[in-house]
């Protein structure tokens, strides 16, 4: 008998589960009697205007080329491609599978992965054809929302239903694996797609693969992987270079990074604003500053604009190294080649200046944005609230915290954190621990850093009873002593050990 090889395939992959799926929650106004809710009353007081949709008595073509648009752009409102769905249903014989997968595609660009594949189970209940095309796109918005169970099944139909998976379809098979952190079987998949010959895998899967070792930290084998690339005549290109190029500057072998950027030019692959946004970073990470300056001449010989993430890499490298002028004249250049300075811009010049002491400077920083109509988010206010603490600047920070809620944002958890130590550092005791009270009680819930933060607080004020009844609360909720403050209790011991609460605390922690 002979054997299916896609189904000896992905046997040999993975254990397929049954192919059943809870249904996507949609928005309840959006049902009716099958799937979606199309004779749903309107509100009388609605001024709902419904979208342009040719009706049965006009030609259908006007319908698909709306079709057409809208599987490159997606539709303006989900309740508008529901509606053309509805419609479609209604010319359905009239329609071919092309039109039924251009509104799949059209949702997939509006992100809207739970109802395509809502959509895409209906098509199949109610015998709409479907094609590879349409699998592939159930099966990209199955790798979105996790389901990559469900994602499998549907390989497994394609296979039974006598369609052919394409490169497509498995490529975005090994990117759904890889985004969930699953690289060995991403791997298994590319070697047992090699040795079944079901596809000849393109540079796009190549790419894909070379850059999920590049994530796990096997540059080595994407190197190898680029040399097979090369053996086979699957030439690589800018994409797979610059994940190389990536992983070789994260692991500060930039002059290894340095040599592929040559050998890409060689091959007649132009670096771009990206390879040269790597190098920037990997070079400024090793402080080579010189080097810096070479490749930015380099970029403007070769006509390569920087972009916002390059500017950003140079602003936060300046600021690390506490030269805060030469991040602002860096911001003054963006401004003047039309490249607008964003949130992060902001916030990294605002750090560098707290970094140095100077919170009044950030405090300008923050007014620049919001006179620049760029919001401040909680990020930006962490970074200021935690440079005014650690200046004795407690009253501004507090002030800053107290007005959070009133300027649309929520404090997390390293708002809480940052307060709660500048609390602590100023003896503040029990303000501190009120506020982890608040916590406790609220949406925003303490975590371990939290607890171990005002546990050294406790130490650092000589408060050993109450010390000891925070880390009996911290264990309660499942979280333990970090090693700072493991490393406060051994110094207390053994600076202190003539106090007899401090011995007694620290045997009932060491015990």
């Amino acid at each position: 008998m002979a054997v299916n090889r896609g189904a000896l395939l992905i046997m040999t992959c993975f254990s397929l589960r049954p192919l059943s799926v809870s249904p996507c929650s949609l928005s309840s106004s959006l049902f009716r009697s099958h799937f979606l809710p199309f004779s749903t009353k309107p509100n009388p007081n609605s001024q709902f205007k419904a979208p342009f949709i040719p009706s049965p008595s006009t030609t259908h073509p006007k319908l698909k080329q709306l079709l057409h648009h809208k599987s490159k752009v997606g539709f303006d409102k989900l309740d508008d491609a529901l509606l053309v769905f509805d419609k479609m249903l209604r010319l359905k014989s009239r329609l071919s599978v092309v039109h039924f997968t251009q509104l799949l595609t059209a949702l997939v660009r509006m992100e809207e992965y739970s109802i395509a594949v809502s959509m895409f189970r209906e098509f199949r209940v109610l015998s709409i054809p479907v094609n590879i095309v349409t699998f592939t796109t159930a099966i990209h918005s199955c790798c979105h929302l996790n389901t990559l169970d469900y994602a499998f099944s549907l390989l497994a139909v394609i296979i039974k239903s006598g369609h052919v998976p394409n490169v497509v379809t498995y490529n975005t098979l090994i990117k759904g694996l890889l985004s969930q952190d699953r690289p060995l079987e991403a791997g298994d998949l590319f070697k047992k797609l090699i040795i079944f010959q079901e596809i000849q895998p393109d540079v796009v899967m190549y790419s894909t693969i070379i850059d999920g070792l590049c994530k796990t930290s096997n540059t080595s084998m994407a190197l190898k992987l680029l040399r097979k690339m090369e053996e086979i005549g699957c030439n690589p290109d800018a994409v797979t270079y610059n994940s190389i190029i990536d992983s070789l500057c994260k692991e500060r072998r930039v002059d290894h990074a340095l040599v592929l950027v040559s050998e890409m030019t060689d091959k007649g692959i132009s670096p771009n604003v990206i390879t040269y946004s790597t190098l920037l970073q990997g070079l400024c990470s090793s402080g080579r500053w010189e080097d810096t300056e070479s490749l930015l001449t380099e970029m403007g010989v070769s006509k390569i604009s920087p972009d916002l993430h390059t500017y950003n890499i140079l602003v936060d490298a300046y600021c690390k190294e506490g030269r805060t002028k030469l991040a602002q004249d860096v911001i003054e250049i963006m401004i003047k080649k039309s490249v607008p300075p964003d949130v992060i811009t902001y916030n990294t010049l605002m750090n560098g200046f707290c970094l140095r002491g100077n919170t009044d400077k950030a405090l300008e920083v923050l007014n620049t944005m919001r006179s620049n109509e760029i919001w401040p988010d909680c990020y930006s206010y962490n970074i200021l609230i935690d440079g005014l603490c650690k200046n004795r600047k407690l009253d501004e920070a507090r002030n800053i915290f107290d007005k959070l809620a009133s300027r649309g944002l929520q404090p997390n958890v390293i708002t809480h954190n940052i307060m709660i130590r500048g609390l602590c550092q100023e003896g503040l005791f029990e303000e501190a621990k009120e506020l982890l009270s608040k916590m406790e009680t609220g949406i925003c819930l303490p975590d371990a850093v939290i607890y171990n933060t005002i546990i050294r607080g406790s130490l650092l004020n000589k408060r050993y009873g109450e010390a000891v009844v925070l880390i009996e609360n911290m264990r309660a909720r499942k979280f333990s002593e970090d090693a700072s403050t493991t490393s406060m209790v051994l110094d207390l011991l053994s600076k202190e050990e003539q106090d007899p609460s401090v011995l007694a605390f620290c045997k009932w922690f060491l015990q």
